[in-house]
Order: C-alpha cells, then sequence, then structure tokens
C-alpha cells in the first residue's frame, strides 16, 4: 500500500437505493453521497459506495466531483451485494463502514470478518427502529459502534425499543439537496417571494397503502369540507405517487371534491419546486415522520407548515413560528388550523419567512455536511488526522494517488 494510499480516509457507504427511484431515504442516501464528497474535497478520502437495488448505470458521476469514488450495483441481489463488499473489504480495508438501513445489518458479519479493524456504524430514519427488530437484524444490533438518527424521537425510539446506549447515537438533522439552495437560502426573507393568490393548499409525501392512515391525507380530505364553508376557493393538490392513489382518488369522489382536490402523481424536481411556489399553506399531518424533508422543502419555499404533533415533527416545525401542529387524527382542529392561516395573508406571510429564516439557519446542505463530517472526525480521528496532514505536508498530485 501506497503511502498517499495509507494516508487516506477511507469510507464504505452501503444502502438500500440511491438513484433508482424517488423517496425519502433515496433522497437522504444521494444526500450523503454530496456529502462525503465535499468532505473529499478538502480531506482526502476513499469513498466505495454499495447500493443493493441500483445498478451501476444509475450512479451519476456528477454527484462526486473530482473525489475518488468507486460505485458498485447488486441490482436487488443479495448475494452479489455481499460478494462485492466481500471482495473489496480485505483490499480497501476501511475506518468506517455505514449501513444507510438496518435491512442490510447482516452484512456486518463479513466486515467483522475480512475488515475487522473497522468501525461500523448505522443509520435509523424513522419507523423501522421504532419498534423492536428480530432475527439476524437484532442479532448484529449490539456490535455496532455508532448509531446516527435524524431527531431526537427516533434517537429515544432506539434505546426503547432496540436497547442501544444513547452513548452510541449522535442526531445529525437531515439537510435539503443543494439544487433547492443553489439561489442561497441564506439570504432568507429577503429572497425574491414567490407570487401567491391566497387560496392553493399543498401536500407532498408518498401515497402507499402501509402509510395511510400515518401520513394523513385522508385527514385532510376529511377536513377539507369545513374550510370550503368558509373558503370556497381553497384548492388542495397532493403531490406523490403511490399504491394508494387509486383509495384516495375514490375518497375525493365520495366526498365530492372531485372540483376542489386533485391527486397529481409524483413529479420530478422542477414540476415539484413549481407546485410549491403555487401554493399559500403546506399541511402534512403525518405521525410517522422521523424526521420529514417535505418540511424543509415547504419552508424554503416560505410556506407556512401546518402538521401534527407527534414523532419528530415538533424538532423540525416550531409551532407558532413557522407553523400550526394539532393534535394527531383530529380533522376538526386540522380544519380549524387552516382556516386561521387562509383568515389571515399576513400571519402566512411572516411564519412563510420565519421557516425560511429556519432553513437557512439550520438546514441548508453545507450544515448538513458540516455535521457528517464533525461526525467522521469523532468517530475515526486518527484516520481523519492522517488524511488532513496528507493535504498539509503532501505534494498536490501524491495526495490524489488511489491503488
Amino acid at each position: 500500500m501506497s503511502a498517499s494510499r495509507r494516508h487516506r480516509l477511507r469510507v464504505f457507504l452501503v444502502g438500500t437505493e440511491f438513484f433508482r427511484s424517488y423517496g425519502g431515504i433515496q433522497y437522504v442516501n444521494k444526500l450523503l453521497v454530496r456529502a462525503f464528497c465535499a468532505i473529499g474535497s478538502r480531506t482526502p478520502m476513499d469513498l466505495e459506495v454499495f447500493s443493493y437495488t441500483d445498478g451501476p448505470e444509475h450512479f451519476p458521476p456528477a454527484h462526486c466531483g473530482d473525489s475518488v469514488v468507486r460505485w458498485y450495483g447488486a441490482r436487488r441481489r443479495r448475494g452479489a451485494m455481499a460478494l462485492q463488499l466481500a471482495k473489496r473489504l480485505p483490499v480497501a480495508r476501511p475506518d468506517m463502514v455505514l449501513f444507510t438501513h438496518v435491512s442490510l445489518l447482516p452484512l456486518e458479519e463479513a466486515v467483522r470478518r475480512l475488515a475487522p479493524e473497522a468501525r461500523v456504524a448505522a443509520l435509523a430514519h424513522g419507523t423501522e427502529v421504532w419498534q423492536p427488530l428480530e432475527g439476524r437484524v437484532a442479532r448484529v444490533v449490539p456490535r455496532v459502534n455508532s448509531w446516527v438518527c435524524p431527531s431526537a424521537f427516533t434517537a429515544q425510539k432506539l434505546v426503547e425499543a432496540q436497547g442501544i446506549d444513547r452513548a452510541k447515537i449522535a442526531v445529525l438533522a437531515h439537510g435539503l439537496d443543494p439544487d433547492w439552495t443553489v439561489e442561497s437560502a441564506a439570504t432568507g426573507a429577503e429572497a425574491a417571494l414567490p407570487e401567491r393568490t391566497g387560496g392553493r393548499l399543498l401536500s407532498v409525501t408518498r401515497l402507499s397503502r402501509a402509510d395511510r392512515e400515518g401520513k394523513g391525507i385522508e385527514l385532510v380530505l376529511r377536513a377539507l369540507p369545513a374550510v370550503l364553508e368558509r373558503f370556497p376557493g381553497v384548492h388542495y393538490t397532493v403531490v406523490g405517487g403511490g399504491g394508494d392513489l387509486p383509495q384516495m382518488a375514490e375518497l375525493i369522489r365520495k366526498l365530492g371534491l372531485e372540483t376542489r382536490a386533485e391527486l397529481t402523481g409524483a413529479r420530478q424536481a422542477d414540476a415539484l419546486k413549481h407546485a410549491y411556489e403555487e401554493a399559500d399553506v403546506f399541511v402534512l399531518p403525518t405521525q410517522v415522520e422521523g424526521f420529514g424533508v417535505v418540511f424543509l422543502e415547504a419552508m424554503h419555499s416560505c410556506l407556512p407548515v401546518v402538521a401534527v404533533r407527534a414523532a419528530a415533527t415538533p424538532e423540525v416545525v416550531e409551532d407558532g413560528a413557522t407553523g400550526i401542529l394539532v393534535p394527531p387524527g383530529d380533522s376538526r382542529e386540522l380544519a380549524a388550523a387552516l382556516i386561521a392561516l387562509f383568515s389571515d395573508s399576513e400571519r402566512r406571510r411572516v411564519m412563510g419567512e420565519a421557516g425560511r429564516r429556519r432553513v437557512a439557519a439550520m438546514y441548508c446542505f453545507e450544515h448538513f455536511a458540516a455535521r457528517w463530517e464533525l461526525w467522521l472526525a469523532a468517530q475515526a480521528p486518527e484516520a481523519l488526522y492522517a488524511a488532513r496532514q496528507t493535504v498539509a505536508y503532501m505534494p498536490a498530485s501524491a495526495a490524489a494517488v488511489a491503488d
């Protein structure tokens, strides 16, 4: 192993899916790749990304810049993923192996056997760890060196449901994809605000049958008639795909809301941003959020948020400042909050501007990357220090060499 290779931070990122489709976990996984590449622009790093679902063609080099990254896609073949890891572990000898979903933790056995000096970490998103884990996954849990959660709520669930020592858990809040902040959210309320009509309500979420009660779209639809009694011009848009679309369409028909509510299905990034820009109020009464990136997108778009006082939502949406939080499952309170905001354009403006400032201060991509860089420094301090000394004392051409 060359001297330059010996003094590079070596990280394996092992995830379920990164680029093949869109969803909350994919969003965070992509953000992690960008964050580690950003860290790699300042600290010599070898990053190897293993995806269970993606194929090699799904990894866009544009996310990596000049960082040294190797990609491995298993195309939903668990054996192929295990083989890829088994080949690379003894060769690369990673300092850190980060599993981005607990379902992949059985692969930790290969890490312990083939790269025993590596630290093993796992990312817990939300509901997948709120109940006791079982089988091989449960057996691996005590051996994981470090856990990362996006919220204090999920961290506490890890302690209660999995019996994990709180000292092993770091809370690192998610952030916005840099594409959302290209115009610099740091300008806060001084940025050009979109023109708004005063009568558009928006939800953005995946519509799956498993999440029907937890996400709360049905609750919004049942609250909508009361809102329409006061404001008959309100129009409700739900952006998001999923298997529950036909059931939600049927509920809209039964409630007689065909002209007042629409389901658009999933939208690409530009169309999604346009939906936020057109809206006046964002609503998502979810009870199952381990964080809630859509709240960041809404606040970045200067929208007041109506949500529920449940799970991790109060950590992201500041009740009374950037939105209104109501009790879970209460359609009357939900309707009252929506009516209050549609009644007061000044309150909507103030809350929207406060939300944008909150995102600018805490949740931009730069904040996300900085949180992970500090975490890496705490997890592998010797490796990180050696890598940075490479930058300081070795020629740039030598520092860029990889095996």
